[in-house]
């Protein structure tokens, strides 16, 4: 009887130890968009700037100038762009067109929603002066696509900021027409 309080306090202890810290340490394979953005999205919570946007479902549209916005929303598809994980690391054919551009395209046999993404780096400041990426998914529920661009630069009184960002897509439920969205921020 006095084996079981020890082995409950010992198991534990072992399994938690299990994990391969060289996994762990490991660098990261892709360009670190979800960092970038996380940074984007404090930097201009706190700031607060003025921008002017249009979002579009189908053909109604609306434009306004506003400074509420709500950036870790309205930038959620760029952190949902994530491919920096473990598990994807063997996932993407890797191509740099020039020395500033990272290319990363899904493989044949793979089945995610990040097909592509490709990050355009700033040539003195190594920031991503563009981020574009396409995203899909199709299940018996539904089928939709997502095109992103981000673009920044360099700001006034900030080392560097998002100025543009477009969302576009749609989604189509069976038996329904597609729905089609556009939302698109200048960063005054």
């Amino acid at each position: 009887m006095r084996l079981i309080p020890i082995l409950f306090s010992i198991v534990p202890l072992l399994l938690s130890n299990c994990t391969n810290p060289a996994q762990q340490n490991q660098a990261p394979v892709y360009y670190d968009v979800v960092g970038f953005v996380q940074k984007q999205i404090a930097g201009l919570s706190a700031q607060k700037p003025l921008v002017s946007k249009t979002v579009s479902i189908n053909e109604k549209r609306n434009q306004q100038n506003t400074h509420d916005i709500n950036w870790a929303k309205e930038l959620e598809l760029f952190v949902q762009a994530d491919i920096n994980k473990p598990a994807l690391r063997s996932s993407y054919v890797i191509t740099r067109p020039d020395s500033a551009t990272y290319q990363y395209t899904l493989k044949p046999e793979e089945h995610l929603a990040v097909q592509s993404l490709t990050v355009q780096l700033d040539a003195t400041s190594h920031q991503p002066r563009r981020i574009e990426a396409v995203m899909q998914t199709s299940n018996p529920l539904y089928t939709s696509e997502r095109h992103v661009l981000l673009e920044s630069g360099p700001a006034a009184g900030r080392e560097w900021q998002v100025k543009h960002y477009k969302l576009t897509g749609y989604q189509k439920l069976p038996y329904f027409n597609k729905n089609e969205f556009l939302v698109e921020g200048q960063v005054q």
